[in-house]
């Protein structure tokens, strides 16, 4: 039976990959699920309707009964991610599930990757960390958008990654051959899926504003080496024709599905499309050897996303970059406020403790224990006063986020989370 505990996890503290399968032994999480469909269908359509594919996670696959509604975007996509090559993981093996196996062919899947920070074989730079805190890093990673801080498109920082469902069909190719590590294709594939959305968002000769931000989105996702990035962008600003298209183009099925799918996404989420421009959208879906079924499926499955995300959506193409930068940083701040208020006065508490140790200390010696307490007391409030502090300037909801990004220790001890029962 499930413990009577309430469940909680956060994806964005250290240890959460220790704490969710903690939960997972005690029952409060079950990774069984009745698959009957071919292995790569069902990951296309669970992958579809979490959102995944667009890099807007709206579910998750295990742990639908969590609260996640304190959850940041960056935290919901990590675990989505996390779950989703967890699925691959365990359709993949035949054999009972051994998490000590899963987490080592993360780690050799992920040891060349490209990371947000452009920190290549990070795995090197962190031999003394713990298997589950090498894969929780790489995760953070892999979720953050690499754009200028102070460049033209730095709202993008404010979003995450729309590419990480790469990682998944990369993933899945690598269980099946382990010498086929992260980097050796994702360059391709990532040139392959970014041609084809230019493609799509030029389907009436034209690209309107929104349609271009949203290109600029992915393209900053994909964290492509220099030349091939100046390429896209050069896609992205005159349009790429029929014979450029070509040249990048292979046989993938389910790359040429989630193609097809983002293409419709960006030109269906950000105007009413007319007839002529579903047409070439169907004509995509031919270029990169779709059937018919396929790409009614694939209008389906994008149109009953976008019905059910709208909201989202909108607000990711919306015309202010301004307003989406701030709505997202506040509401950001909100939900972390807010599930940490508990925490708030644990940490005042936590002061009136200190001030007692303090004075007891005026009259009689602290013993050791109580001296390593307030310590870590004094400590602790000496973090969260900059914190604080920061957040009540003007403009500090832009600042708070910013900083702790590159200082996270910031937060006081009683805002973490994941700890486990002892």
């Amino acid at each position: 039976m499930p413990s009577s505990n309430p469940l909680k996890i956060s994806p964005g503290a250290k240890n959460w990959i220790k704490k969710y399968f903690h939960l997972v032994e005690s029952n409060d999480i079950s990774l069984s699920l009745e698959i009957e469909e071919n292995q790569l269908e069902i990951l296309h359509l669970l992958s579809n309707k979490t959102g995944l594919v667009y890099g807007i996670p709206s579910s998750l696959i295990y742990t639908n009964h969590l609260d996640t509604k304190h959850y940041t975007n960056d935290e919901k996509l990590k675990l989505l991610i996390f779950e989703t090559l967890l699925f691959c993981y365990k359709q993949d093996s035949k054999e009972d599930f051994n998490l000590l196996h899963f987490l080592e062919l993360l780690g050799e899947f992920y040891v060349e990757a490209p990371i947000a920070s452009g920190i290549e074989n990070w795995f090197t730079l962190f031999k003394d960390k713990n298997l589950e805190s090498r894969i929780e890093y790489i995760l953070e990673e892999r979720v953050k958008v690499k754009s200028p801080i102070f460049g033209t498109n730095y709202w993008l920082n404010h979003l995450s990654n729309c590419f990480v469902f790469l990682d998944v069909i990369l993933f899945c190719e690598f269980l099946k051959n382990q010498k086929v590590t992260f980097y050796k294709n994702y360059t391709k594939y990532a040139n392959f899926v970014l041609c084809g959305i230019v493609y799509a968002a030029y389907v009436d000769n034209q690209v309107e504003e929104k349609e271009q931000r949203m290109l600029w989105r992915f393209l900053s996702s994909a964290n492509l080496p220099k030349f091939e990035r100046e390429k896209i962008e050069g896609f992205i600003m005159h349009g790429i024709s029929n014979q450029e298209f070509e040249k990048v183009l292979f046989k993938h099925s389910m790359l040429a599905r989630i193609t097809l799918e983002l293409g419709i996404f960006i030109t269906k989420g950000t105007h009413q499309t007319s007839e002529k421009e579903v047409e070439k959208l169907i004509e995509l879906g031919k270029l990169v050897e779709l059937n018919n079924e396929e790409i009614y499926e694939s209008f389906e499955l994008v149109s009953s996303y976008l019905m059910e995300n709208e909201k989202v959506v909108s607000l990711i193409s919306s015309d202010s970059k301004t307003h989406y930068g701030i709505t997202n940083f506040s509401s950001r701040w909100l939900r972390i406020l807010g599930r940490n208020k508990e925490k708030l006065v644990n940490e005042l508490k936590e002061s009136k403790d200190l001030i007692a140790l303090i004075q007891k200390s005026t009259k009689h010696e602290l013993s050791k224990e109580e001296k390593e307490q307030v310590k870590s007391q004094f400590m602790d409030i000496l973090k969260s006063m900059p914190s604080m502090a920061i957040f009540l300037l003007p403009g500090g909801a832009l600042l708070l986020p910013l900083i702790l990004k590159i200082v996270p220790d910031l937060l006081p001890s009683s805002f973490k989370e994941n700890d486990l029962e002892k």
